[in-house]
């Protein structure tokens, strides 16, 4: 791996660079499976809305970020179990620029968020990729499917690590 790239806990000063990268990230990962038009009506100013809450929040070190020369590349949050809301730890996003994708940062980004916790995640039902790598780090298929209407019916799959 390139010694200038490090994962570290993301701070409340980026959440701009995130909410630019978050865009960028989904831009590169759903390009193929929803519209120019819907990417297009994607903006910055609600990513950093919902960066700013999440790293100000009561969850705020469980989210990462890699870093590549000072310039932020990737991302990955989870939540914790919470009586009531979830049963286990929900890796609810981990985003890496295709630049850096094959250099570890991914598997950093994973360990960094989730550690070996019990978890669980969602996941487009057409993104194999992203099924390979969780697959390797010992999710499986759970069956549930759901779909995301306001991402044009964008169909995804659960994936869950059980207890090891």
């Amino acid at each position: 791996m390139n010694h200038t790239c490090s994962v570290r806990q993301a701070a409340p000063e980026d959440a701009e660079a995130l909410a630019r990268l978050h865009l960028e990230c989904w831009r590169e990962t759903y390009a193929r499976l929803l519209s120019p038009g819907f990417m297009a009506r994607q903006g910055v100013k609600g990513r950093l809305a919902m960066w700013r809450q999440l790293l100000a929040g009561p969850h705020a070190g469980r989210h990462y970020v890699a870093v590549d020369g000072g310039t932020l590349v990737g991302f990955a949050g989870s939540f914790p179990p919470e009586d009531g809301v979830r049963e286990q730890t929900e890796l609810w996003g981990i985003y890496l620029l295709a630049s850096h994708h094959g250099r570890g940062l991914g598997q950093e980004l994973l360990d960094a968020a989730i550690g070996k916790e019990t978890a669980a995640l969602w996941v487009a039902e057409d993104n194999p990729r992203a099924q390979a790598f969780y697959r390797r780090n010992g999710f499986v298929f759970t069956g549930a499917r759901d779909t995301i209407e306001e991402w044009e019916g964008l169909p995804e799959v659960r994936m869950a690590r059980p207890a090891g």
